[in-house]
Order: structure tokens, then C-alpha cells, then sequence
């Protein structure tokens, strides 16, 4: 029988993050669906939002926690964070809702290095495989 080949880790990582941002913007809506842009304001259904990083999804450290991420229009996320004011008023919303020690301390794990198991993120990824069932059943 011929052994399977495994996905590579960093495949796996960026399905944990999309599993993660779907997670984000479910929790985010309200009873009809909608979640609110943490950088404009705009309210749209969740699954027209996006799962926008704080610090940018690139930033291993970062990129699978829950804390970093919050629904973000596209044109925020996309645009906004880059040329806009998204960014901004992100750090607003952060600072508003974490406390600045936390947003520090976040911005301060920006560039450290970050290793993660293949082990741990096919852990990841069955929790949040579950998390995402149990929010299907109650939308």
C-alpha cells in the first residue's frame, strides 16, 4: 500500500487561518447574520465580510490567533489597511476592546520567529472543523 503524502505545513497553516477567519465572522454576526466592519462601521452579512488581521496574516505568531483577527469589509481589508484609514481605526477598535498593554504586546510578537508542529495545526484545524459544525447548527 503506498503511504499517503502529506500536505505541506504551510498548506495546512493557511487552512487553519481560513477555518479561523470563518470562525471570527460567524461568532461576529448578529441573529440575522450580520457583522460590522471593524474599521468602517459598514454592517453586512458575514459571509460578504472578511476575516481581517490586525497584524498581517503573514506574521506567523499572529496568524492563527483569535484575538488578532475581527470581520473587515473587503474594501478595508483589502485597500484600507494598505493606503487607507482601515488601519487606523483598527488600532482604535484593538485599543478600545483589548486595552493598549495587549495591542503592545501583540505588536511586539510581530516579528518573532514562530514555529509551529504539523501535529499541532492538524489539531488546530479538527477543533476548528468542529467549532465551525457547532456554529452552522445555531445560524
Amino acid at each position: 500500500m503506498a503511504k499517503k503524502k502529506l500536505k505541506p505545513i504551510g498548506k495546512l497553516s493557511d487552512e487553519c487561518a481560513v477555518m479561523l477567519q470563518k470562525i471570527v465572522r460567524m461568532k461576529a454576526a448578529d441573529h440575522n447574520g450580520y457583522c460590522v466592519c471593524v474599521s468602517c462601521g459598514v454592517s453586512k452579512h458575514w459571509k460578504e465580510m472578511q476575516g481581517g488581521h490586525f497584524i498581517p496574516r503573514g506574521n506567523k505568531a499572529t496568524k492563527h490567533m483569535e484575538e488578532n483577527i475581527h470581520p473587515q469589509c473587503p474594501g478595508c481589508n483589502c485597500y484600507g489597511m494598505k493606503y487607507g484609514d482601515a488601519e487606523k481605526q483598527y488600532t482604535l477598535y484593538m485599543v478600545d476592546t483589548y486595552g493598549r498593554d495587549f495591542v503592545d504586546e501583540l505588536l511586539a510578537t510581530k516579528g518573532k520567529a514562530h514555529k509551529i508542529l504539523r501535529a499541532d495545526l492538524e489539531d488546530m484545524k479538527a477543533e476548528f472543523k468542529a467549532m465551525i459544525s457547532e456554529l452552522e447548527k445555531v445560524a
